[in-house]
């Protein structure tokens, strides 16, 4: 009887530690499918990132410089898709009220098009917005169509990099903290 509860501990101690190394490799996998559709996915790796450092303990990898590393890369590129709208254009010829106004466009239509349609609607949404606030803009100052939807079609394809940024730092970001705990 006495070997039972040790033995049940253990069993305990090992299903947890299972289910903590797949709920990192949820959310690494988690990140990449929400950064496919334009959200901030590069956090939940991040997060991943900072479970598996309490997981593996200290002196192996993650430590403490990789994890700030891989913050600081999360922030960086919501940094770039909060500027990449309003770069885009003003790239164009573009003013700098258009380049506001596709920042808020980008995000009003992500939170619009995400109650109509969870996650892909706030990808649609956010280039809809974008680009009708921007057009709205320029047409009104330049009283042309056609030179206001090439201005405006500049911060959908900047919304449209960024969105390759995000994936392809998130895949970075998984890639790098797979080799690291494998190696």
């Amino acid at each position: 009887m006495s070997e039972i509860w040790p033995t049940f501990l253990h069993g305990l101690s090992v299903a947890g530690e299972f289910l903590a190394w797949t709920a990192c490799i949820l959310l690494c996998l988690g990140g990449l499918v929400l950064s496919a559709f334009s959200l901030s996915g590069t956090w939940l790796v991040g997060l991943a990132a900072l479970g598996a450092a309490f997981l593996v303990g200290p002196g192996e990898f993650p430590e403490w410089p990789a994890l700030v590393g891989m913050f600081a890369v999360c922030a960086s590129v919501d940094i770039v898709e909060w500027f990449a709208a309003s770069w885009g254009v003003r790239r164009r010829g573009g003013s700098s009220a258009a380049g506001w106004m596709a920042l808020l466009g980008s995000i009003g239509g992500a939170i619009l098009g995400g109650m109509v349609v969870p996650i892909l609607g706030s990808l649609v949404g956010m280039m809809a917005g974008s680009f009708a606030l921007v057009y709205w803009t320029e047409r009104r100052r330049l009283l042309k169509s056609d030179h206001a939807a090439h201005i405006a079609t500049g911060a959908v394809l900047a919304g449209i990099s960024v969105l390759f940024l995000k994936v392809a730092t998130t895949a970075g970001l998984v890639l790098w903290l797979a080799i690291g705990l494998l190696i």
